[in-house]
């Protein structure tokens, strides 16, 4: 099989698309490969079709099914860089959203661009306890539709991640979870170390950045200190976050490369 693709980074959360048409039922298996170092080494994959609504310019469907933040300002940026828009400001959808979300696109150059999208607000937020090594480790749970965060000022090490998502799981369910330590820095800017796993495809990575987890954490700090702009900084750069009546994200988004992948499936 053969599929055509693009590379994209939106603060270096390496995000494939795939541009062909391929059933659902395939989306996992192809993610996998794709994801794989002998492939494209990518963190994400997500699959671009049309739009269910005339107003949308495309439709991201996501591997797992799963709502990512990052992934949807990368396909804000696909639809300027592939020139699906005349405007700089339209309309798209997205897996784990049931309603289409404004997005604002800004030109940098013909492969860098500026995207800022809407958000979902939370479904949901509580505070969990769980057991690391038995320490107990507070922290906010917020969920999202297609994937809920858990959020603590606990600064683990490495090593930690996978036993904390162990200890997560077992307290909530999604078709995403993210694991969000995160610490201050200055005043309305703060720090993450995002760890995403995702049901579906079984992936566990360190991402570079997460806009879903961004979002989440500005939801909450708007709550609790009531920061309503802030900067979260992360590994692959940073991510800008608003709050209020409607949410957003925004960050720099670059095209790295695009192509074919051959597939044995």
């Amino acid at each position: 099989m053969r599929l055509n693709f693009v590379k994209v980074s939106p603060s270096k959360n390496m995000t494939v698309f795939i541009t062909n048409y391929v059933e659902p039922i395939h989306y996992a298996e192809i993610a996998n490969t794709i994801m794989d170092y002998e492939y494209l080494n990518a963190e994400q994959v997500g699959f671009i079709v049309a739009p269910e609504n005339k107003k949308s310019v495309l439709r991201l469907e996501m591997a797992g099914g799963e709502f990512c933040g990052n992934a949807i300002l990368s396909a804000a940026a696909y639809c300027s860089y592939k020139g699906l828009s005349k405007n700089n400001r339209f309309l798209l959808e997205t897996s784990g959203s049931e309603s289409p979300l404004a997005c604002v696109v800004e030109v940098k150059s013909p492969s860098h661009f500026e995207a800022k999208a809407e958000m979902l607000h939370p479904i949901s937020t509580n505070e969990i306890v769980i057991s690391l090594n038995g320490r107990s480790i507070s922290g906010s749970v917020v969920q999202l539709e297609g994937i809920t965060h858990f959020l603590t000022d606990f600064w683990p090490s490495k090593n930690d991640f996978n036993l904390l998502i162990e200890a997560v799981t077992k307290k909530i369910e999604d078709k995403a979870i993210g694991i969000i330590p995160y610490r201050r820095l200055m005043e309305k800017e703060y720090e993450i170390w995002p760890f995403v796993y995702v049901k579906e495809t079984g992936s566990r990575f360190f991402e570079q950045a997460c806009g879903s987890g961004s979002l989440a954490l500005g939801v909450y700090l708007s709550k609790k200190n009531k920061e309503y702009k802030l900067k979260i900084h992360q590994p692959g750069g940073i991510i800008n976050v608003e709050t209020g009546v409607k949410n957003y994200i925004s960050t720099d988004v670059r095209f790295t490369c695009e192509g074919f992948v051959n597939l044995d499936l």
